[in-house]
C-alpha cells in the first residue's frame, strides 16, 4: 500500500521525472497536445523535466511521426547546425512561444505527399495573406498575440483511501505520483487520515461505508477510477483554464475572419462547440471569484455584533429574555450564511448556549466554534470537489474539440510565418526532382539576411548538379561537380545555398529563388569551419567515412579539404572519395587543388566548374563574376595577384618574370580539363 511519504504535507507531491515511456494514464492525452501544438512549458512541467529536455523530447516524437530522423536526413553536424540557423530566422516571425517552438522543433521529411501537403498549405497561406492585406494581417496577429497556453496549477494532490487491497496498481498505472494513496481499512484510520485532511476520497465498497459517513469523507466507486474527473477534477478544470486565452483568439479569429472557417487550415473546428468552452471556463472564472464566506471573520463580526446588542439591550432596560429572542434570529441568520445544516446547526446553537449564563461578555464556545470549523471547512471542500467535478465533467466531453481547434491555431501560425518569410526574403516553392540538383537566379540565405539588415546586395547564380529541367546552358547532367577559382569568389556561398534548397525543401519550406528542382536525399555537408575547427586529419576521414557507411543516393556538399594534410596526397584522397561515391549519389566540392585531383578522377562522371575573375578594377581590386563557368577550371588566387601585382611593375625585368609566371598558371589551368 502506498503511503503518504513523498508529500510535503500540503498534498503537494515531490515528483521523480517520469520517463516518457511510462506516462500516468490519465495525462498521455495531454502530453500528446503538448508534444503537437507543441507546448514544451506544458510537458516539462507534466513530465518533469527541464524546458531544453522537452524540446528534445517534440523532436524525437515528430521523428516518429514523420519517420526519420534528424541525423538520418542531415547526416553531418554542419548540416544540422545550417538546419538550426535556417530555423531560427524563420522563428523570427512567430508571435507566440508556441508557434516559434513549432518552427524551433521541425524536423525534415522525406516523403514526397506530405511535403506536397505542406506546400500546398503555403500556397493557400500566402494567397489568402495577399488577399485581405497588410492593414488587416497587422490585427489577426494581435489576435495572436493573444493566444497563450497559461502555465497551470495541479492544484492539491487527491489522497485516494482503500478499504480493501489490490487497486493499489490500477491506481499507479492511471496517475503514478499524482496521487497519494493511503489505507482506511478501519473507522479509525479513515479518521486518523482525517485530522490532516480537508477530504478524502474513499474507494467505496458497498453498505458498509455508511459508518465512515462524516463531512470530507467522498464515496467512490471503484468503476470510476480511471476518471480524472472523478479523481482529480482540479487537474481537468486548470488544464482548461491554462488554455482559455488560446480557446479565445481561435473563436475572435474565425469571427472577425469569417472566411478562415471556409479554408482546410480551419477545417474540423467545431465553432458552436468552442463556444460553449469558453462559456464553461467563464463560469470557473466566475465561481472562482466568489470564494466562500471566511468562517473565522464571520464568527468574530457575529461575536463583535452580539456584544453590541448585549449593550443596547441593557441601556433600554431589556433583560435577557430579550436578548434571547434576538439571538434567535442571529442564529438563523448566521446558519444560512455559512451554509450549515442538521448538525452543524445543532453545534452552532449549542455553542452559542454553553456560555450563556456567564453573563456579557457574550463569547462563543471555542471547543464547539473549533468542532464546527473543522466541519464547515470539509463541507466547503466537498462542495468544491462537486463543484469542480461538474465543470471537469463538462470539459472533458470537449477535450478533442479544444484539441483540435489549437492543433490548427498553431499550425495555422507556423504557414503564417512561412508566408511572411517567403514573401519578405522572395521565395518560391521547389519543385521535388528525382536525378539532379538545381536552381535558376538562387540566393544564398544568409546573405539575403544580411541584405535586409542593410548589407550589400546579393548576386544571385543559376547551377545545377546531375540531370535536371531546367535549361542552364553549359551545366552538363553530371552528378558529381568540383567548384574552382579565387578565394572570395562565392564557392562556400554557392554551396551553403545548396546546402538550403536541401534543408528548407526537407522541412516544408519556400527556398530562394525563381526556380529550383531539388531531391529528396540525405545531405551531407562539410564545411572549411569543420576543418579549421577541428584541425586533424584522421577526424576529417572519420567525418567523411559516413557517406560510404550507408547505401542509398545522397547529396554531399564538401568545402576545402586542402589545409589537412600535403598537397599531392589530398588530392589523391578526395579523388578517391569522389570515385568511391555511393551510386545515384549528387555531390559538390569546392577545392584549389584541381590540377593535383584531375589526373586521378572519372572525367565521365565529374564536371569541373569555375568562378572567374572580370579583371581589375581602377584601384587594382580584383572583379569576380559569382556565376560559375561549367566545365572550366577558375582563375586561382596566385594568378589574380599576379596579375595585380603586374599591373603596378615599371621594371621590365620584374615584368618579364610576372608575365612568365601567368603563362605557367594559365597553361595549367588550361591543360586540366583534356
Amino acid at each position: 500500500m502506498a503511503s503518504l511519504e513523498g508529500s510535503d504535507g500540503s498534498g503537494l507531491i515531490k515528483r521523480n521525472a517520469p520517463s516518457v515511456s511510462h506516462i500516468p494514464q490519465f495525462l498521455k492525452s495531454e502530453v500528446k497536445d503538448a508534444f503537437e501544438f507543441p507546448d514544451l512549458d506544458t510537458l516539462s512541467l507534466l513530465l518533469g523535466m527541464k524546458r531544453r529536455e522537452a524540446e528534445n523530447a517534440v523532436i524525437r516524437y515528430n521523428e516518429t511521426r514523420a519517420g526519420w530522423k534528424v541525423r538520418d536526413v542531415f547526416c553531418t553536424k554542419e548540416t544540422r547546425e545550417l538546419g538550426t540557423e535556417i530555423l531560427n530566422i524563420l522563428a523570427s516571425y512567430a508571435i507566440t512561444r508556441n508557434g516559434r517552438d513549432k518552427i524551433l522543433t521541425l524536423t525534415p521529411q522525406l516523403d514526397r505527399e506530405e511535403l506536397h501537403n505542406r506546400f500546398s498549405d503555403i500556397r493557400a497561406s500566402a494567397e489568402w495573406r495577399a488577399r485581405i492585406g497588410e492593414e488587416r494581417i497587422g490585427a489577426l496577429r494581435d489576435i495572436l498575440s493573444k493566444a497563450e497556453i497559461e502555465k497551470m496549477d495541479f492544484g492539491k494532490s487527491p489522497l485516494i483511501a482503500l478499504r480493501r487491497r489490490g487497486l493499489e496498481d490500477r491506481i499507479t498505472e492511471a496517475y503514478g505520483d499524482f496521487v497519494r494513496v493511503a489505507a482506511a481499512e478501519t473507522k479509525a484510520q479513515a479518521g486518523e487520515l482525517m485530522r490532516t485532511e480537508h477530504i478524502l476520497l474513499l474507494i467505496s465498497n458497498g453498505a458498509e461505508e455508511r459508518v465512515l459517513d462524516e463531512p470530507g469523507i467522498i464515496p467512490i466507486d471503484a468503476d470510476t477510477l480511471s476518471d480524472p474527473c472523478v479523481i482529480y477534477p482540479e487537474f481537468v478544470v486548470n488544464l482548461f483554464m491554462a488554455k482559455r486565452k488560446a480557446v479565445e483568439a481561435v473563436l475572435q479569429l474565425l469571427t472577425e475572419f469569417k472566411d478562415l472557417r471556409d479554408s482546410l487550415l480551419f477545417s474540423g473546428i467545431q465553432v458552436a462547440d468552442l463556444e460553449a468552452v469558453r462559456e464553461l471556463l467563464e463560469a470557473v472564472e466566475a465561481w472562482k471569484g466568489r470564494g466562500e464566506p471566511n468562517f473565522d471573520a464571520v464568527i468574530a463580526r457575529q461575536e463583535e455584533e452580539l456584544n453590541q446588542a448585549v449593550k443596547r439591550i441593557m441601556k433600554s432596560g431589556g433583560g435577557a429574555a430579550d436578548f434571547k429572542g434576538y439571538l434567535d434570529d442571529v442564529l438563523l441568520n448566521l446558519a444560512d450564511e455559512l451554509l450549515l445544516t442538521g448538525e452543524d446547526r445543532a453545534i452552532l446553537r449549542e455553542s452559542v448556549y454553553e456560555n450563556l449564563e456567564r453573563g456579557p461578555p457574550f463569547e462563543f464556545s471555542r471547543e464547539q466554534i473549533a468542532l464546527l470549523r473543522v466541519r464547515y471547512t470539509r463541507k466547503m471542500e466537498e462542495r468544491r470537489y462537486y463543484q469542480l467535478r461538474e465543470f471537469a465533467t463538462h470539459l472533458a466531453r470537449q477535450r478533442e474539440v479544444v484539441s483540435t481547434a489549437l492543433k490548427k491555431l498553431f499550425y495555422f501560425e507556423l504557414m503564417l510565418a512561412s508566408a511572411q518569410f517567403s514573401h519578405d526574403f522572395g521565395l518560391t516553392l521547389p519543385e521535388i526532382a528525382t536525378g539532379g540538383l538545381g536552381v535558376i537566379m538562387g540566393r544564398n540565405l544568409f546573405l539575403v539576411d544580411e541584405e535586409r539588415r542593410g548589407g550589400e546586395k546579393v548576386v544571385p547564380v543559376s547551377y545545377s548538379v546531375g540531370d535536371v529541367n531546367l535549361g542552364i546552358f553549359g551545366a552538363t547532367p553530371h552528378p558529381v561537380a568540383i567548384l574552382t577559382g579565387a578565394n572570395s569568389g562565392g564557392k562556400t556561398c554557392l554551396l551553403i545555398m545548396l546546402a538550403s534548397l536541401i534543408i528548407l525543401t526537407e522541412q516544408g519550406l519556400p527556398v530562394p529563388a525563381e526556380r529550383a528542382e531539388v531531391p529528396l536525399m540525405p545531405l551531407y555537408v562539410y564545411r572549411r569551419k569543420m576543418i579549421k575547427r577541428t584541425g586533424s586529419f584522421e577526424y576529417s576521414m572519420r567525418a567523411l567515412s559516413r557517406i560510404f557507411m550507408r547505401e542509398g543516393a545522397k547529396v554531399v556538399l564538401i568545402d576545402e579539404l586542402e589545409a589537412l594534410t600535403e598537397p599531392g596526397a589530398m588530392g589523391r584522397i578526395m579523388a578517391s572519395v569522389l570515385n568511391n561515391l555511393p551510386r545515384d549519389t549528387l555531390a559538390v566540392m569546392i577545392t584549389h587543388l584541381i590540377h593535383e585531383l584531375v589526373p586521378h578522377i572519372s572525367m565521365k562522371k565529374v564536371r569541373v566548374d569555375g568562378i572567374e575573375s572580370e579583371g581589375l578594377d581602377a584601384a587594382g581590386n580584383i572583379r569576380v563574376d559569382r556565376q560559375p563557368l561549367f566545365n572550366h577550371i577558375g582563375s586561382s588566387t596566385p594568378e589574380l595577384v599576379i596579375k595585380k601585382l603586374l599591373g603596378h611593375v615599371k621594371k621590365e625585368k620584374l615584368k618579364a618574370v610576372y608575365e612568365e609566371i601567368l603563362k605557367v598558371l594559365e597553361k595549367d589551368r588550361g591543360v586540366g580539363l583534356k
